[in-house]
């Protein structure tokens, strides 16, 4: 098993050292995680120890680590997107839409952005960014892809379509689709992306990694036992692996 999406130094609550990180390891071992990717967000690049990782790598008999990056994806920041992917040597990048005309959607603390616009709009918006996201050639997996449904806030009118154009353009990128259960420990409940969306890309062939999205130890392969059903249940039976951007694959 697998947990490709999580956060040791999380939103600066804690040090990147080998202590910190090999305490993530012990929680992985004990829930049967025998993979796990350190993907930090990108605004605490400068924070990321590269020594620290290397060194509890080593130390680590029983979870092998990868080293990832979760980009904030922001059309006309290609820069800096650019710049962070490449500054140090990831296994592979996360590529994950958190905003709408750069503004957040997924800020518990400012939910203002959905009081400002029609909600069907806002996720049109939204998945039009995820599409650019796929079809950038930027990253090896798009993190969480309906991050959109966090709050509850839905749209009255049907998105199928809106889902299927986007689950196309994933299909055609190649990216792999994070199956990510943080949504369960949020307001929404339930895993990103959700069954529906998920069937959409299982029909196009569309890989998967699993996470937790972990942003502290206790996290690592919550929620687990949803996840592992859900994807086992659309007909999954293998999920991507990477070392050095080379893709592999690993049997649930």
């Amino acid at each position: 098993m697998i947990d490709y999406h999580l956060h040791v130094i999380a939103h600066g609550e804690r040090p990147m050292t080998t202590e910190n990180i090999l305490e993530y390891c012990e929680v992985a071992k004990a829930r049967g995680v025998r993979q796990m990717g350190i993907t930090e967000h990108d605004r605490y690049l400068d924070e990321i120890d590269l020594a620290a990782f290397q060194e509890a790598r080593e130390l680590s008999h029983d979870v092998e680590l990868r080293l990832g990056i979760e980009i904030d994806f922001v059309p006309g920041a290609e820069e800096r997107m650019d710049h962070d992917a490449s500054a140090l040597p990831y296994d592979y990048v996360i590529g994950s839409v958190h905003r709408v005309d750069n503004e957040e959607v997924d800020r518990a603390t400012d939910q203002r952005i959905y009081d400002r616009y029609e909600t069907y709009d806002l996720y049109e918006a939204y998945y039009a960014n995820v599409r650019k996201a796929a079809l950038s050639g930027r990253f090896e997996i798009l993190g969480h892809p309906d991050l959109i449904k966090i709050f509850r806030h839905f749209p009255d009118r049907d998105i199928t379509p809106v889902l299927q154009e986007t689950a196309d353009a994933v299909a055609e990128s190649g990216v792999v689709v994070d199956v990510n259960a943080a949504g369960l420990r949020k307001p929404v409940g339930e895993v990103y992306p959700g069954r529906n969306f998920l069937e959409m890309f299982y029909s196009r062939g569309v890989p998967i990694v699993l996470s937790s999205d972990a942003h502290a130890p206790d996290q690592v392969a919550a929620g687990y036992d949803t996840s592992l059903k859900l994807v086992h249940d659309v007909g999954y039976r293998e999920v991507a692996t990477f070392r050095n951007h080379e893709r592999g694959s690993l049997p649930l």
